[in-house]
């Protein structure tokens, strides 16, 4: 008779816990990083933190949608130039910098960039010249190098490395696509253009969202491997077959028979298996604790981030109209100034001096909301001017771009009379009564026959009438 040791030990595990097949089972049936545990950073190198990041992001689906979406939602309406007038620039420069954004695909070069900064923490454009492959990359642009392209590098061969130069005062990007030390690339930083979502002051590289959300993955990442392992086991359950005296035919025949399952233990009655697991719990607080995590660290509303439906007057609605706040200053404040960079430089090659500003086109949640603004700007711009406030160019711009500033020293021409008024859309509009008219029923025409007939022996009578009074008259 084979015990169960000696079994274990003539065909290894394989049965035990075992496949279905007489393949040799895959190490993991769920993809884990570095085991069932994800490797904190202080065991990785800078190089294998970016790679790891990386990783995760492919693997949490939540934390991937949040940073796509919403660098989506922050390039999706674009841009338009306006000159220091508020009018459009000429044809020639709409040209150049059309043909650039296509040349250059620079719309999905910024989103893709801020998704970099997201989960890099930084993410590096970088501005080819028409020198390109005949200076080296550490050597500074100079005013008369002509920008012809960009290209995204790849944030995990920048490894968080800086290094100055002989005098000390520059900082280089240290490039390395290679583990080879000896292939470090400095790179100038005007050769850059660089992209930080998060930063700390005094600190040339960004956060990245992942890092902040390390623990919170690795708790959520691992409760799914739990979870999804728990309904797999209850879905199939577990075969224990004891044989009392069980002889190698025996053994044989139980396994021949029990591999059409996929979990099972064989064993005489000389063995006992006690599988000790907690009770199941429900999963839901776990869960709702990991996407609060997550909503916090993008500035995402969580209703948002997992799909629930936003409600009318609710806290949800507060919390979208502060998400698409917090996307305008990042369009504001993180990426105006890296496209001015770039147009500067674009134009400069072509002769022409930069003297426009980047107006970002509004994102609005719903048409329902759009329209709701459009009614309020209308009904503010249209006021101001009934009221001598601003002129028809002030009004126009109120209605385009909301607030603007205004003059307090501008002379306005007195307002024309009886201007149309507007609803104010703050106010609820109430029905509007019709006037009351009185009911006028039509004759038939028997009865205005018999009208008529009234009529003429109402006239026949004062004929008569007349007759008789000049009768009287006679006699006398």
């Amino acid at each position: 008779m084979t015990s169960l040791k000696e079994y274990i030990n003539k065909v290894g595990t394989k049965y035990l816990w075992g496949s279905s097949s007489d393949a040799e089972p895959s190490k993991s049936k769920v993809t884990r990083i570095a085991g069932n545990k994800i490797s904190t950073t202080e065991q990785l190198t800078s190089g294998k933190k970016l790679e790891m990041y990386r990783r995760i992001l492919n693997s949490e689906p939540m934390v991937r949608k949040a940073i796509l979406k919403k660098n989506r939602d922050t390039f999706k309406n674009w841009f338009t130039l306006k000159d220091k007038t508020g009018e459009p620039p000429s044809q020639q420069i709409i040209d150049i910098v059309h043909n650039f954004d296509k040349k250059t695909r620079f719309p999905t070069l910024l989103y893709e960039s801020g998704v970099c900064a997201n989960v890099y923490g930084t993410g590096f454009i970088e501005k080819i010249y028409n020198e390109y492959g005949k200076t080296s990359a550490d050597s500074k642009i100079t005013p008369d190098k002509k920008l012809i392209d960009l290209e995204l590098l790849n944030s995990e061969n920048i490894n968080k490395r800086k290094k100055r130069d002989e005098k000390g005062k520059i900082f280089y990007p240290v490039y390395n696509d290679t583990k080879s030390v000896s292939d470090d690339k400095l790179i100038h930083p005007t050769r850059l253009e660089v992209v930080r979502i998060d930063k700390l002051p005094y600190s040339y590289f960004g956060i990245s969202s992942i890092k902040v959300l390390w623990n919170i993955l690795n708790s959520k990442m691992n409760a799914d491997v739990a979870a999804g392992e728990f309904v797999t086991w209850v879905g199939r359950g577990l075969f224990d077959v004891t044989i009392d005296n069980m002889d190698d035919d025996q053994e044989k025949a139980a396994h021949a028979e029990l591999k059409k399952h996929p979990d099972y233990l064989i064993h005489d009655e000389n063995y006992t298996l006690d599988v000790k697991n907690p009770t199941h719990i429900d999963p839901s607080p776990f869960y709702d604790y990991f996407y609060t995590n997550i909503a916090a660290v993008i500035d995402m509303p969580k209703h948002m981030l997992i799909g629930g439906e936003m409600g009318n007057v609710t806290g949800s609605e507060v919390g979208t109209s502060a998400y698409y706040s917090d996307i305008e200053n990042i369009q504001r404040l993180i990426f105006t100034p890296i496209v001015e960079n770039i147009y500067k430089e674009l134009l400069r090659s072509h002769g022409k001096a930069w003297k426009y500003d980047i107006s970002w086109n509004p994102i609005f949640v719903d048409e329902l909301s759009e329209a709701k603004i459009l009614q309020t700007r209308a009904y503010a711009s249209t006021q101001s001017k009934n009221a001598g406030i601003v002129d028809t160019s002030e009004a126009r711009s109120i209605l385009n771009d909301g607030i603007i500033h205004l003059d307090p020293d501008k002379d306005i021409e007195p307002p024309e009379p009886e201007q149309p008024a507007i609803s104010d859309p703050n106010v609820e509009p109430q029905p509007v009564k019709k006037a009351e008219t009185q009911h006028v029923k039509r004759l038939t025409p028997m009865q205005l026959e018999m009208i008529q007939r009234n009529r003429l022996i109402g006239e026949i009578e004062i004929i008569e009438q007349d007759e008789r009074v000049k009768q009287a008259g006679k006699k006398k």
